[in-house]
């Protein structure tokens, strides 16, 4: 172990974990591992420390200080924490084992991710770099490293001729299933949607599929990998690009599984694409119907949801993949003219057509006015409160939202009771459930189970702390 210039500290939080007891789970991020490679191809040192919200405090600090010294700055990838719906104390370990180091050796701290102005104060940071970063962290390295000046061999980072590899130091295990990255952007403009490069055209921002191919290629013989969680904005936003995929897959020399974000009216347009992904391997999917009121829906820039969302997603599940999917639907409380009796009316729709499992949370308003360090906001962040009849009481409390409906509080505490009824009712969460299959369960014992029993059975709980134990120990 020697001091590196950079350590990235990445976990994937858990939204379940102020409810009940929940296991470990085996999911890293694609994120920090694309910042690594940036910055080791330009130079610098690197190393990612993955699962950072699950290890100890202790396991923490012990792995991370042997690769701080004096010039070392800290990462801490904010991407998926999930602030708004976890306790209060979810993280602190990891504050505390960051904020430890800062105090011994001096270092600076960056935030990354796309609300990571949300944890300025928490992890006290001095650098916030927002949305894709690959370019941005190189040019912040050169401020710090090289006193503003830019590198003039720099090596500039592009998604279409990216080949990433996963690196020796990210320690991956044996079948692991690992996020994979196609394109970036969306060609849609969902009104919600705060992402980058949203309203792109075909084809824009997507990867050499032979770049894709050689990836999956090395992570089987290296890794033994045929598990992925696609981490696209939406997949099967490009039908020409999904007919690409497909003729890669077939032309791999193994069979792989596959998880994606999937716009559900595409899956219906083009059914015949829906069933070649499926047979490709697509066993999973998270569809945002988000609404099933067709004012509501419209609303949000997903007006066929209201119309045949009912209709078409059973038929997905059980015609076109066979029932064989750990398909996840997704709905929003409080969007404009939704009730709760309309989420619960929804959530039992669900149970009686066997969809696998589903998530509802609620809606989160960020005002332009309220949050100034914030450089992206959605078009239903600029328009709740002019256009939809949003208010935000207290300016303290930014996301304290009501309407003539509901208010947070409502939505939140109706989330509560949806999240007990649905972890009794339904199996895990599609990416959680996914990356359930490292730990070798496979797709029909994770349908079968209901969220609970599945992660409260001791063989989990064995497993999983079996997984992060060989994690930690290869760190000695």
């Amino acid at each position: 172990m020697y001091p590196v210039d950079f350590i990235i500290f990445s976990g994937i939080g858990s939204v379940e974990e102020t409810f009940h007891k929940t296991s470990n789970k085996p999911w890293r991020s694609i994120g920090p591992s694309k910042i690594a490679n940036s910055l080791r191809n330009n130079g610098y040192t690197v190393q990612v420390i993955n699962f950072a919200t699950i290890l100890s405090q202790e396991q923490l600090y012990k792995i991370s200080k042997t690769f701080v010294g004096p010039n070392t700055v800290l990462g801490v990838s904010t991407t998926f924490l999930y602030g708004e719906y976890s306790s209060s104390n979810a993280y602190e370990g990891l504050q505390n084992v960051v904020k430890q180091l800062k105090r011994e050796n001096g270092s600076k701290i960056i935030l990354g991710g796309p609300s990571a102005h949300a944890y300025r104060t928490y992890f006290d940071a001095d650098y916030i770099v927002t949305g894709y970063a690959e370019n941005k962290i190189l040019d912040l390295f050169d401020q710090i490293f090289n006193h503003g000046l830019r590198k003039k061999t720099r090596a500039d980072w592009d998604i279409k001729t990216c080949s990433h590899r996963w690196h020796e130091s990210d320690r991956l295990q044996p079948g692991e299933a690992i996020p994979l990255e196609i394109g970036r952007g969306c060609i849609f403009t969902c009104k919600y949607c705060k992402f980058d490069m949203l309203g792109k055209k075909r084809g824009e921002y997507v990867r050499d599929m032979s770049m894709i191919k050689d990836e999956i290629i090395e992570n089987f013989e290296k890794y033994k990998t045929t598990n992925y969680m696609i981490m696209d904005d939406t997949f099967n936003d490009d039908v020409y690009k999904l007919e690409d995929w497909c003729k890669m897959v077939d032309s791999l020399p193994f069979d792989i599984q596959y998880t994606a974000y999937c716009r559900a009216d595409l899956l219906w347009r083009y059914q015949d694409v829906s069933r070649e992904l499926y047979r490709t391997g697509l066993i999973g999917s998270t569809l945002g119907i988000e609404s099933m009121n067709p004012y509501a829906s419209k609303v949000v820039g997903k007006a066929w949801s209201g119309k045949h969302a009912k209709d078409f997603v059973p038929f997905y599940i059980h015609d076109i993949c066979k029932g064989q999917t750990l398909t996840q639907v997704n709905f929003i409380i409080g969007l404009p003219g939704d009730t709760l009796d309309d989420i619960w009316s929804w959530i039992h729709w669900a149970k009686e057509n066997k969809i696998p499992t589903v998530h509802a949370q609620p809606l989160v308003i960020r005002p332009p006015r309220l949050f100034p360090d914030d450089p992206v906001f959605s078009e239903f962040d600029k328009d709740a409160e002019s256009k939809y009849g949003y208010s935000i009481p207290n300016d303290k409390r930014p996301y304290v939202w009501k309407n003539d409906i509901m208010t947070w509080f409502d939505a939140r505490k109706e989330y509560r009771k949806i999240y007990e009824y649905v972890s009794n009712n339904f199996c895990d969460l599609s990416w959680h459930g996914f990356s359930s299959l490292s730990l070798g369960y496979s797709i029909k014992e994770i349908q079968r189970t209901s969220l609970v029993k599945f992660y409260e059975n001791p063989d989990y709980e064995k497993r999983s702390a079996a997984w992060l134990q060989n994690y930690v120990d290869s760190f000695q």
